[in-house]
């Protein structure tokens, strides 16, 4: 199944094909991943119900068509737990400060000459390759028990799955 951003998503396996659509879109080009969390995070409201594949869908697609947010200042991710809209906005916030820490510490350590290891804390240093990596861990995790007693279960969709899922997406390879 293709994905475009006009298919309705209703199911696990639609939001996959959404994120393989999106990170192929984005393939080479596209705005930074601290702005597109930024933007999430903006959009998100205080309270809402929690959100299924429909509605995590519409957010993200939503972000992406929002206008920059620009970048996000640098900081250290501290763990948050998750369980309202408005909890998920602060971790958006806080991921797109972490992504932007590593981001300037791979930059700065190449700049100096240095390695800079497999690039930071983060798996992947552009939007379609966040995306992929969602969408690989993702389609590895569903239907599966989760692996960690504290992990929620991917569905039904919750603000606290969301929150493991782009935990992951920022690690997963």
């Amino acid at each position: 199944m293709t994905n475009t951003t006009t298919d309705p998503v209703e199911t696990a396996e639609d939001f996959l094909a959404l994120l393989r659509h999106l990170s192929a879109h984005f393939a080479g080009q596209g705005p930074d991943v601290d702005d597109v969390l930024l933007r999430w995070a903006a959009a998100l409201p205080e309270q809402a119900p929690d959100p299924g594949w429909s509605g995590l869908a519409d957010q993200l697609l939503g972000a992406l068509a929002a206008p920059s947010a620009g970048p996000a200042e640098p900081a250290p991710l501290e763990e948050l737990d998750v369980a309202t809209s408005g909890e998920l906005r602060i971790l958006l916030r806080a991921l797109a400060a972490d992504y932007a820490r590593d981001r300037a510490w791979t930059a700065d350590r190449v700049a100096r000459g240095l390695w800079a290891g497999d690039g930071g804390g983060w798996a992947s240093g552009s939007l379609a390759g966040f995306l992929t990596s969602w969408e690989s861990w993702l389609d590895s995790s569903l239907g599966l028990q989760p692996r960690f007693s504290d992990a929620p279960p991917i569905e039904p969709v919750t603000w606290t799955s969301v929150a493991w899922q782009l935990d992951a997406a920022r690690v997963y390879e």
